[in-house]
């Protein structure tokens, strides 16, 4: 059986200090957290089956927290490993096992890096994770409370690590440049919340596919031409020029709205007429064979820039390895999210639809670049050759659910899903047409992906299914 220690280790530990913790074990797997808090009983032979598996370098789990008197407040659950989180957000927690060797090595690496000044506390365990995770060390979340903690330690804590954000920031620096990932590493404050925002080369061309049949609508009290106002806005606020648009337009299209296009967009447009009843993923499979770009962004055509810099947010991740699908932060009329990102437990849902459009979520989710298991195709992005992969969007889903079934058929290829708060836009969601789900399609759906709608990775076993909230189970 897997060895395992346990290290109560200083709130504001230096790598010399962890270096000498993890000597004085002979251990296989140690326990790295700090005082005051408590393990669960659980604790020790939970995390020596983990470790069971040679390949797996570091472990974590949820946390519960507590008030001076001991008694349960809340809990805070976790998602399963998320590598792009990290990059943003210390998630891990208060308890972190790691496989002693692995860790010592690290470590060392830490102790000699003199690029940034020397990591302490939660800083010295955000590097320790990345390094362990760089050549592709396999983490492990257990979806228990091994670990309690009390709320004013808790409290403590964020307002050290946004004391350090600075720290924070160059250690998050030092990974990138060891990775190979040209970015710039932003503060997003509070709590110590990082923003990666990635350079692209300048000769990356963008094809943005726009589905339309060159509707109209009231807006704020005003009459709108939908696909003439995004395209507006596009080249009024956009902070990336290299695009084209492919307009995937129904014959039907008013010739007004075809002449407007054709005089905003000029030798950037390509036009695709779509003579068929309305299918959305036919309409995007055929603007996907007429586009010549790097990057396939999709967008609706009810939707409005508010970030100006939202292509290159989704573009730069999507060009990254392992990446599937890159989705926004969209925004309805009235500032309320309608979508940061899908949870699928025992449905298919869009995160936190319908909060204040500025809402943070639990463990500030909503402000950090994180993996998701789906994301919305109004606004998505994708390099051509994953789109290819996978088939493109699935004819079947002519409606409704064809970014789920499109979101699915990424993972089960092995690519992570990605969702970014720092892409913002407006979409005035089903503004001209019926959104309303049929009987036809939920069935096709749930007999295509069945238990995949109910183990989201980036969710978690013990909070309410069927929600778009992240609500604790309640204790039984």
């Amino acid at each position: 059986m897997t060895s395992v220690d346990v290290l109560e280790i200083d709130a504001q530990i230096d790598p010399a200090g962890l270096y000498a913790a993890l000597t004085s074990s002979i251990s296989e797997v140690v326990i790295l957290f700090e005082r005051p808090g408590g393990l669960n009983d659980r604790a020790i032979d939970l995390l020596a089956e983990v470790f069971s598996d040679p390949d797996v370098v570091a472990a974590y789990s949820d946390e519960t927290v507590l008030d001076r008197g001991g008694r349960h407040l809340w809990s805070s659950y976790k998602p399963d490993w998320s590598p792009e989180r990290l990059r943003s957000q210390y998630y891990i927690g208060d308890l972190l096992a790691v496989r002693r060797l692995c860790a010592l090595a690290a470590v060392l690496a830490i102790a000699t890096d003199d690029s940034y000044a020397t990591p302490r506390g939660t800083v010295l365990r955000w590097d320790l994770m990345l390094r362990l995770t760089e050549h592709g060390g396999k983490v492990t979340h257990i979806p228990e409370t091994l670990f309690g903690r009390r709320a004013t330690d808790a409290a403590a804590a964020d307002l050290a690590l946004s004391a350090a954000v600075t720290d924070c920031a160059a250690v998050v620096r030092a990974h990138c440049e060891r990775m190979g990932i040209a970015a710039e590493v932003r503060i997003t404050e509070p709590g110590g919340v990082i923003h990666l925002h990635r350079d692209l080369d300048p000769s990356t061309k963008v094809s943005l596919i726009i589905p339309t049949c060159g509707s109209s609508g009231v807006i704020w009290g005003q009459e709108r031409i939908f696909l003439i106002e995004l395209v507006e806005s596009i080249l009024e606020k956009a902070t990336w020029t290299n695009v084209e648009f492919v307009i995937v337009a129904d014959t039907t299209t008013p010739p007004h709205v075809r002449t407007a296009i054709r005089s905003l967009c000029g030798d950037r447009l390509v036009w695709v007429d779509y003579d068929k009843e309305f299918n959305f993923s036919d309409k995007i499979n055929r603007g996907r064979r007429a586009s010549t770009g790097d990057v396939l962004l999709l967008l609706n055509d009810d939707m409005e820039v508010i970030a100006p810099s939202f292509i290159e947010e989704l573009v730069g991740l999507a060009l990254d390895p392992g990446v599937g699908a890159v989705g926004a932060r969209l925004l309805l009329e009235d500032g309320r999210i309608q979508h940061i990102g899908h949870r699928y437990a025992e449905g298919t849902f869009h995160l936190f639809a319908g909060y204040d459009g500025d809402y943070a979520g639990p463990e500030r989710m909503c402000l950090v670049t994180r993996e998701c298991v789906g994301v919305t195709a109004a606004c998505l992005a994708v390099q051509p050759e994953v789109f290819d992969a996978v088939g493109g969007m699935a004819l079947d889903f002519p409606n409704n659910f064809n970014d789920v079934d499109f979101s699915l058929r990424l993972r089960a290829i092995g690519l992570r899903n990605i969702v970014t708060p720092h892409a913002t836009l407006f979409h005035f969601e089903s503004v001209t047409r019926d959104g309303t789900v049929t009987a036809e399609e939920a069935h096709l759906l749930f007999t295509r992906w069945g238990d995949e709608l109910s183990s989201d990775p980036y969710s978690n076993p013990n909070l309410e299914p069927g929600r778009i909230e992240w609500i604790e189970k309640p204790t039984r």
